[in-house]
């Protein structure tokens, strides 16, 4: 029986504390370690097991598979339809690379970040070409997955969330520079998002939206970027939002690539991409601290 001579503090007074001889603490002790390893080792369970699952799907079931469409077949005119055909390799070659990243304990938030980008323009290609045998939503499902073995991995992506206080000073200038940077493209993504909540004032314009091939969904797209410019502005959830905001630009700039845009057309949708990531960098430095080989913020 555990705790045989645990006792109370106080003769016939009221009880003020518990207190445990030599052995008694031993035994507490000996519960506490079998505890917090049963503890850890869950969360390595459920931190790896969804990571290697959806790695390994990126990588052989997406990723490689890419590389070896024989063309005329049923399978390259589904790529052809949505618009993949010209961009396979590239996407390929990012999908094995997100997910070689995220794999490796010391580039798994980085990693974390990047497939979220890749499966965005995946989810922006599904809801924007309506094909036979095409699930527009799978990618969003993957996203789930991968961020439940996110949660258990990569704690430092909801450090500020959970306690600001403890993530590092980007300092004095850091935050200089990643507070213009946040007001500018806040701004920019709050007055997209306000124009598109707005009816189209001639025809180019409605012609462009239906070109993009976002004619149903365009309100609800308006509302989800006022959505993020505003959590991107408020310190606490400016991780969640950036994660967030690159897989909604990452699936801008799919959904400009696979309907036919030009690289001059969609150049500012790269710029918007490298921008979050300098932002990122120097607004969030405990997004850097596993990629330095730094202690994470937990």
């Amino acid at each position: 029986m555990l705790f045989p001579r645990l006792r109370r503090r106080g003769q016939g007074a009221p009880p003020t504390g518990i207190f445990l001889d030599e052995a008694d603490r031993g035994d507490m002790l000996l519960i506490c370690y079998h505890r917090g390893h049963m503890t850890t080792r869950s969360r390595q369970i459920l931190g790896w097991t969804p990571t290697v699952l959806l790695a390994l799907f990126m990588i052989f079931a997406s990723g490689l598979a890419k590389f070896f469409i024989p063309d005329g077949t049923p399978n390259a005119d589904f790529v052809k339809a949505i618009g993949v055909w010209d961009h396979r390799y590239l996407i390929g070659a990012l999908e094995i690379i997100a997910a070689v990243l995220l794999l490796v304990p010391r580039t798994a938030t980085l990693g974390f970040v990047m497939m979220v980008g890749v499966l965005g323009g995946a989810t922006a290609t599904g809801l924007t070409h309506d094909v036979e045998g095409n699930w527009p939503w799978f990618p969003f499902v993957l996203i789930l997955v991968m961020t439940i073995g996110a949660y258990f991995r990569t704690p430092e992506l909801l450090t500020r969330a959970r306690s600001p206080e403890s993530v590092p000073n980007p300092g004095k200038a850091g935050k200089t520079v990643s507070w213009i940077l946040t007001v500018l493209l806040s701004l920019a993504t709050l007055a997209s998002g306000i124009l598109q909540l707005m009816p189209p004032s001639n025809q180019e314009g409605a012609a462009f939206i239906e070109r993009l091939g976002i004619t149903d969904i365009t309100v609800p797209l308006g509302i989800t970027k006022i959505c993020l410019a505003i959590l991107f502005l408020i310190p606490r959830s400016s991780v969640i939002a950036l994660v967030l905001m690159v897989g909604y630009f990452s699936g801008a700039l799919a959904t400009n690539m696979t309907r036919g845009f030009t690289l001059p057309e969609y150049l500012p949708l790269i710029i918007v991409l490298v921008l979050l990531a300098i932002t990122g960098s120097i607004r969030n430095p405990e997004l850097r601290q596993r990629l330095l080989g730094r202690p994470v913020s937990t």
